[in-house]
């Protein structure tokens, strides 16, 4: 199918994981749009487990002569690793503005690609950055928002943080003139992100949720010790990020629902004074 004009490319990786990919797809399925949309599917999955998947695809998602699905075979192509697939992701995409959202990820609720879309119309499409809150979810009882309402100066606290790359519609050209670090481990999205705001030429703040992230994955568990040695030993890595892993493979297991705790506690009290 031959579509023009793609104004947005979601760029989704999945590896060996049907139910969470069948969270994200219904997510996309959801979205209200009157744009066209491309949706890069990398699948590393064994060979059964994408079968599947483009099952799902086909069954769940319609023909929409709006909507572009490219589902890759990141095995025959020998991409391995997290960001390598996010580099080739970018590279392939045809959408004037692009989004990471990860297989087990999925928008707030169904206007939220609509949301992107409307705050990028008067932005340079090439070196521009639209961004919005993400609700931090770690379980049932605890979740925040990231950034939180109460926050004043958004720009004062970009100083300090950066938004989650889920939360992120980033012009495609600005995307492709940063690749994420392959030996950074499990934080070169960090360094990407912080690229992506020192050389972006706008950034537009959304004032609301647009994607929940859920606290599940490889960089908010507690890391094994040699990505943990891997991390200190790495120059380009600051001293707070180091400090932070440090405690996470301190932290006992068993006890991570504080962990979460303190984190939501920090981020609220970040936001009330910055």
């Amino acid at each position: 199918m031959l579509i023009i004009n793609i104004q947005i490319t979601i760029i989704t990786l999945i590896k060996d994981d049907n139910l969470k990919f069948l969270k994200t797809l219904k997510s996309v399925k959801s979205q209200e749009r009157t744009f066209n949309l491309e949706w890069v599917i990398i699948d590393g999955s064994n060979q059964q487990n994408q079968i599947q998947n483009k099952y799902h695809i086909k069954k769940k998602l319609p023909e929409d002569k709006r909507l572009l699905i490219k589902h890759i075979n990141a095995n025959e192509l020998n991409i391995n690793g997290i960001y390598p697939c996010m580099n080739y992701g970018k590279k392939i995409s045809e959408g004037k503005f692009i989004i990471f959202l990860n297989s087990g990820d999925t928008f707030f609720n169904k206007k939220s690609l609509k949301l992107f879309y409307d705050n990028s119309l008067n932005t340079d499409i090439h070196n521009s950055l639209v961004f919005g809150q993400a609700k931090i979810i770690a379980n049932k009882k605890i979740s925040w928002n990231f950034p939180g309402k109460r926050l004043k100066n958004i720009n004062r606290w970009l100083k300090y943080f950066e938004p989650n790359h889920q939360s992120m519609l980033v012009s495609r050209t600005l995307a492709n003139k940063i690749e994420f670090p392959t030996n950074y481990n499990i934080i070169g999205d960090g360094y990407w992100k912080r690229r992506i705001l020192e050389e972006a030429n706008l950034v537009v703040y959304i004032n609301k949720p647009v994607i929940n992230f859920f606290l599940d994955g490889v960089s908010s568990s507690k890391p094994p010790k040699k990505v943990l040695i891997d991390l200190i030993s790495n120059n380009r890595i600051s001293t707070t990020r180091k400090f932070i892993f440090i405690i996470k493979f301190l932290f006992p297991s068993k006890l991570f629902f504080f962990y979460f705790l303190i984190q939501k506690l920090k981020s609220n009290l970040v936001d009330l004074i910055i």
